[in-house]
């Protein structure tokens, strides 16, 4: 309100602060639609910081379990570890306390981070992180992250984890954001944070350091869990094993066994001596035992497999097993997993052992079936007996008459529901231009469902803030529409687009709803 070296007078200091107080209000003009968005997301980051939490846990555990068989391996990348969780833990409760102080500051002691009546306030989170003490709280937070940074990074390989380094460099990035246009001023990372944000907005950016701290903190211990045996040999203790190629062998047969050693050496063999037997190992250091089945019945065998130890000297290790010769039986092998799907031909390969299948005679109640050939065959479950069972049972022609071999019993499930996937994702980053270009929305399957089923999506909405308004647009097909196009073409980097209202119909013919996905532009 001056210029040169002219003091403010008093009239021009009460203009100055009547256009503060102005401009303060309008800034307060904030949509309520668009600060439940801001509790939302940092409610959807807490969810998201629980799960990382859970995993870093796990990963502690793994080096404890570790570093109990080898002690002198695990110990230095345990070490490591555990300073990066001792970090991320104070850096995490620092900026926890951060928020509390705020919290309490403009809504009093009884506040909570999950009870507070501030939300949209605009003032406090700049007067505790730029104003009081000089922006001294922000300096300490930018310092704490920056250090925390360091140290992960001082776990790493500057030549081969060039990757994680980098990403660590960006996620926990305090350095000013670059002007968006020619002529811009550089954005400080605290004005970013902080400045002309309403409260439960800067709480969702606190959030999501948080959430970064503890998934950077998971990404290093990962990178130093699965370094410990890197370029070496896991063999630690020397152990006899015994591999049949069954237990139960069919009268007439041969039963199989490998015999070798756990761990085995390019420099020796091991020597074995089972009574009534001469085996040599291959070269592999594999000694194969082929027994007789000539009885039906448990049979059992005993002997040794010798091995040096890393002193030259002989050790021997005890070795027995027991296998069963049993007369020919049916085996039905579904060839995906043990349950009947409604709706799908399900594979199954049906045999017994000696007979041939063209002498087979197999029945699948609750179901129809279709004959593959060579004992295979395609069963789909008739409508309405989800949650039921099917048996199949065996007969066979013997002799010229029909016996039944045996039955197994299999349950009827419902089809399982697939994912709603956007440019190939179903959360994550994805750049505007590659949204663009979407034609739209497709149902995808899990990697652990065998079967190849295709749903195709009948409907879905897109939904963001756009203009500080939350706005949702439908879709009566898997295509995207125009003003679909338009919001996502409105959206700017960062932010959250959701796709929900997902309902697809799978080869039942019934339209299910699928769960919801999020997207950040990127």
């Amino acid at each position: 309100m001056s210029g040169g070296n002219c003091p403010e007078t008093p009239r021009q200091k009460m203009i100055g602060m009547m256009y503060l107080f102005l401009t303060a209000m309008l800034a307060l003009n904030v949509s309520g639609e668009l600060l439940q968005a801001f509790q939302l997301v940092d409610e959807s980051i807490q969810e998201s910081i629980k799960t990382t939490d859970k995993k870093n846990k796990d990963l502690i555990d793994q080096f404890k379990a570790a570093e109990a068989v080898n002690e002198a391996k695990v110990k230095p990348a345990r070490v490591k570890a555990d300073a990066i969780k001792s970090a991320a833990d104070s850096l995490y409760n620092h900026i926890y306390d951060l928020k509390l102080l705020m919290v309490h500051t403009v809504d009093g002691p009884e506040a909570t981070l999950d009870n507070y009546l501030s939300t949209s306030n605009q003032d406090i989170a700049p007067q505790i992180m730029i104003t009081e003490r000089s922006g001294a709280r922000s300096e300490e937070l930018k310092n704490k992250i920056n250090a925390y940074k360091e140290l992960l990074i001082s776990y790493l390989d500057a030549e081969t984890d060039t990757v994680m380094i980098a990403s660590l460099n960006k996620i926990l990035s305090t350095e000013p954001a670059a002007p968006s246009q020619k002529g811009q001023v550089q954005v400080s990372w605290e004005s970013q944070k902080f400045e002309h944000l309403p409260l439960s907005a800067s709480f969702a950016l606190l959030s999501s350091i948080q959430s970064n701290v503890r998934s950077t903190q998971a990404d290093v211990m990962s990178s130093l869990l699965s370094g410990i045996d890197e370029n070496t040999y896991k063999f630690n203790n020397v152990r006899s094993v015994v591999k049949p190629s069954s237990s139960m062998v069919l009268k007439g047969d041969k039963y199989s066994v490998e015999l070798f050693i756990a761990a085995t050496d390019d420099y020796q063999k091991p020597r074995f001596e089972i009574p009534g037997y001469s085996i040599e190992p291959n070269e592999a250091g594999i000694g194969v035992l082929e027994i007789p089945a000539n009885r039906v019945g448990k049979q059992k065998w005993q002997g040794k497999i010798w091995f040096k130890d890393p002193n030259g000297k002989d050790i021997p290790y005890d070795i027995e097993h027991e296998f069963e010769v049993m007369q020919p039986n049916a085996v039905i092998s579904p060839m995906k997993m043990n349950v009947f799907y409604e709706a799908l031909d399900n594979p199954v390969e049906v045999s017994v052992p000696g007979i041939s299948a063209s002498q087979l005679d197999v029945t699948f109640s609750n179901a129809t079936k279709r004959s593959k050939g060579n004992g295979v065959f395609d069963v789909k479950p008739k409508r309405g007996f989800a949650g039921g069972k099917s048996i199949v049972t065996v007969y066979a022609n013997i002799a010229g008459k029909r016996q039944r071999i045996g039955s197994k019993e299999f349950r009827i499930k419902p089809l399982p529901l697939p994912y709603a996937t956007i440019a190939g994702k179903s959360e994550g980053k994805v750049s505007k231009g590659l949204l663009e270009a979407q034609s739209g929305i497709f149902a995808e399957m899990g990697p652990d469902f065998d079967f190849e089923l295709e749903y195709k999506v009948t409907q879905f909405s897109i939904a963001t803030v756009k203009n500080g308004f939350f706005q949702s647009k439908l879709s009566n097909s898997n295509i995207m529409t125009q003003e679909q196009r338009d919001l996502i073409s409105g959206c700017p980097r960062g932010a959250k687009i959701t796709v929900e209202e997902i309902k697809a119909i799978g080869p039942d013919g019934r339209n299910k709803k699928l769960a919801p996905l999020v997207i950040t532009v990127d």
